[in-house]
This record gives C-alpha cells, sequence and structure tokens, in this order.
C-alpha cells in the first residue's frame, strides 16, 4: 500500500482569517528582523486584489504560504515561504504555481517578486520556474540587495 509522497499530501487553500495568527508566528521565526507583522498581515488580507493560500500537510500542519497582489497586467508575490517541515519537497513551487495561475487568472502579464541575494534556494526556485533578474535594491535587505525578478508566462 503506498501513501504516496509529502507532495502528494499537501493541500494548498486560501489562508482563513483564522491562519493569520499562525502564520506571523512562523514569518517571525523564519525572517526575523525582516517578517511581516500579525497587524500587516491584516492590513494586506483587507486590501483589494489580494490573495494568501496555504500549504497544509495531511495532519493539517503548516507547511508555507503564498501572498500575491494583481493591479492591471501585473502581479506582485508580495512573500512566500515554507516550514521548516516544509522545506525540500516542492512545496514552495506548488505554491508559486498556485499564486501565478491565481494571478494570471486575473489578467496579469507578467509577476514581479524581490528576494535577498543570498537566498540561493528561493533564486533557484524562481529561476528554475521562469523568473529572471531584471534589477537590484541595494541595501534593501539588512546586509543585503534585493534582486529584483520577473516573470513572463
Amino acid at each position: 500500500m503506498s501513501t504516496g509522497s509529502v507532495h502528494d499530501q499537501v493541500s494548498i487553500s486560501e489562508l482563513s482569517w483564522w491562519d493569520l495568527d499562525e502564520i506571523a508566528d512562523h514569518d517571525a521565526a523564519i525572517f526575523g528582523p525582516t517578517a511581516w507583522t500579525l497587524t500587516y498581515y491584516w492590513a494586506v488580507r483587507a486590501q483589494a486584489g489580494t490573495v494568501m493560500f496555504a500549504a497544509r500537510t495531511a495532519t493539517s500542519a503548516l507547511a508555507g504560504w503564498i501572498v500575491m497582489s494583481t493591479a492591471g497586467g501585473e502581479a506582485d508575490v508580495m512573500t512566500i515561504a515554507t516550514t521548516e517541515a516544509g522545506r525540500g519537497q516542492g512545496i514552495g513551487r506548488r505554491l508559486l504555481q498556485a499564486g501565478t495561475d491565481w494571478a494570471l487568472s486575473r489578467g496579469a502579464e507578467v509577476v514581479h517578486l524581490e528576494v535577498d541575494e543570498h537566498n540561493e534556494s528561493a533564486l533557484g526556485l524562481y529561476r528554475s520556474f521562469g523568473f529572471s533578474e531584471w534589477g537590484r535594491r541595494p541595501d534593501y535587505y539588512p546586509g543585503a540587495d534585493a534582486i529584483l525578478m520577473r516573470y513572463r508566462p
């Protein structure tokens, strides 16, 4: 009997308001001084043109999340993260796919994001997905530039 891979057992769905405390706690643990606060998550959730998706395991454990926004023909990956338990299992790619699918369904023609120049795993994911570098923001993160990337499907 096969139970399938962890990848197969992960579900992705739109975040509910009651998920925001948990997301903010994980965000603080992952991103430290650049983490979004719970108040900021609430403010973003209230904005038109945004969506938040969560990835959860078969036991409902949080594996990751993505926040997307759209305006006109452009979309933005506002934040994306996987929890320690969710890393290295394709969950980030599935979240990125869900977010870009959502944006494209709303008329986006290009998807933007920015990433810490030292975050090699994220850079690898974005490049393999089809994102390309188009600029930099010097010293955007503590001790690092932000690499500006875009994806045109």
